[in-house]
């Protein structure tokens, strides 16, 4: 406007001048000394001015032409940019996301390197294959996830994890992790449906980059995996306010399950409330619950099974077994297994707390894990020459296990609580290396009890065979030796920034374990329960790196 003002000024000025000029020439006598008509030369020169007016009005009307036009493009382009994709580098993850934020989609990424050396103790040498006399030494990319999440349409949110890392000490081919779609509509509520883990405990909470030691505890482990655990399908309700965090969730087989007649079925519920929420100190209580009312079926309809017919099949069974919280072995030994056991259905609870004073932070849980057993037929003998089919129904078996641990973080960082997932995040380095600091640093220890042991010396027996006149064979049928597993961890982390960690752990392993009872065949007298040892102890020294986007 101030230079639409300007040009006009200048533009009349110019018109007065040549007004006066005109006027003036107008004035100028003849040569013959008579003035010439004055209205003659006014009249031209009105004409002359009203023409100039003209003009200006003309290169007035172009600049505000040009002006709104100039507004009009400059508005496009604002509008250009607005509605461009938006990319951002936060702590190195690269996220896109549309210009009203209703769609966003960012890229994640995890490598877990391990290297462990296994010292077993010396009587480990003598035992069969299956109770692992020599575990593998070496290394394993225990985890390599690439994946996608973000939103959609604003209330819905998405997730999508591949993983070519190994949990058995070997690299498996890409396998789902994580694959869910998610309702966040009715915040704190929300509704997940796909293959994910679904909540279970609080160690489960803690995402894989984020636990405190290389492994999970093994009682958290074993009750996560039963009907949770990483690709599991299920349909999820959960509940995430800012101190009260629910989950209960549907769940059916794995992505990476054998293929059976008719999948697993089972409720998996986790609650916890932040009692205590100050400044520097925190506290979480929970509680945890699995219920498998319908276990694999291992045969079809209207084949024999194990519970009618001797050496069929069992239509269901479960097996209860855990690592010693460290997978580098390539064998995949699980020292603490109960084996197969028939079995109509599950229940387990478990208690569980954390919390923080400062950079002080422990946690610990219980849980108890109790199975129905189903009948198993035999073919029994009452002499060398009569046999028949008994139905014998074992006893149902109750395991259980504990563990606590405790971190204190060197340099001062607090573990933070996350409502999101009702469990604690790492403490991120006030300083990272490479800015002026040397990260964070994180000293810890933990102690686990898994108890897979249910009446390991019960001698019940049934005579599964009779040759001659008294030879008799008998089978124990009531015994599980899972063993008991204790082990004892020490361990030092490095926080070199948000995404890289390298870690240290030390591992002190008992297993107190009888090999499961051998048939005995007798002439005369009661048969003896064999106790053939079946346990050992193992030092283990392991280091990670890990790279986190």
């Amino acid at each position: 406007m101030t230079s639409k003002k300007a040009l006009t000024a200048v533009l009349l000025a110019g018109v007065s001048v040549m007004a006066f000029g005109s006027t003036a020439l107008a004035a100028k006598p003849a040569s013959n000394g008579t003035s010439e008509p004055v209205a003659t030369s006014t009249s031209a020169t009105d004409e002359k001015i009203k023409e100039l007016q003209d003009q200006v009005q003309g290169l007035s009307d172009q600049i505000v032409d040009l002006k709104r036009s100039t507004g009009d493009q400059y508005t496009d382009v604002q509008n250009q940019q607005a509605s461009l994709v938006k990319v951002s580098l936060a702590n190195g993850r690269p996220t896109f996301s549309s210009a009203d934020g209703q769609f966003t989609a960012a890229i994640r990424a995890l490598v877990q390197f391990d290297w462990a050396y296994y010292s077993q103790g010396s009587g480990a040498k003598s035992l069969p294959a299956a109770y692992g006399p020599d575990l593998s030494s070496g290394s394993n990319f225990r985890r390599v996830y690439l994946g996608l999440q973000g939103k959609l349409f604003g209330d819905w949110s998405y997730n999508l994890n591949l993983d070519f890392g190994g949990s058995s000490g070997t690299e498996t081919p890409g396998h789902v992790q994580s694959i869910y779609l998610q309702y966040d509509g009715f915040a704190p509520w929300a509704f997940r449906v796909g293959a994910y883990p679904p909540p279970a405990n609080i160690e489960d909470g803690t995402s894989s980059p984020d636990t405190i030691f290389l492994e999970r505890n093994s009682p958290s482990n074993l009750q996560r995996g039963l009907a949770g655990g990483d690709g599991r399908d299920a349909v999820t309700v959960l509940y995430a306010g800012e101190r009260l965090f629910g989950a209960i969730s549907y769940t059916g087989g794995k992505t990476q399950d054998a293929a059976v007649f008719d999948e697993q079925q089972a409720f998996l519920g986790r609650a916890s409330y932040l009692l205590v929420n100050d400044s520097d100190t925190h506290l979480l209580v929970g509680a945890n619950a699995t219920h498998i009312f319908k276990l694999p079926d291992a045969v079809p309809n209207g084949t024999a099974v194990l519970g009618t017919t001797p050496g069929a099949t069992a239509l269901s069974s479960i097996s209860l077994a855990d690592p010693p919280e460290l997978t580098v072995d390539s064998g995949g030994l699980r020292l603490a297994n109960t084996g197969s056991l028939p079995a109509n259905h599950l229940t387990q609870w478990g208690l569980e707390a954390a919390g923080n004073y400062q950079s002080v932070y422990a946690q610990g849980g219980y849980y108890s894990f109790g199975v129905d057993r189903a009948p198993v037929a035999y073919k029994t003998y009452t002499s060398a020459t009569t046999s028949g089919t008994t139905i014998f129904q074992p006893s149902n078996n109750t395991f259980s296990g504990w563990y606590a641990q405790l971190a204190w973080t060197l340099t001062g960082e607090e573990r933070t609580y996350n409502a999101a997932n009702g469990a604690f995040s790492p403490p991120k380095p006030t300083t990272s290396v490479g800015h002026g600091g040397w990260g964070a640093w994180e000293l810890a220890a933990r102690f686990s009890d898994l108890n897979l042991n249910s009446h390991a010396l019960d001698s019940t027996a049934l005579i599964t065979n009779w040759t001659g006149a008294s030879t008799q064979t008998y089978t124990f049928a009531n015994t599980v030796r899972g063993g008991n597993q204790r082990i004892f961890t020490a361990g030092l982390n490095w926080y070199v920034s948000t995404a890289i960690r390298f870690a240290f752990d030390y591992q002190y392993i008992d297993v107190s374990r009888l090999q499961s009872p051998a048939t005995v065949t007798i002439s005369s007298g009661t048969p003896t329960l064999g106790t053939l040892n079946g346990g050992q102890t193992a030092n283990t020294f392991a280091v990670r790196a890990q790279f986190s986007l």
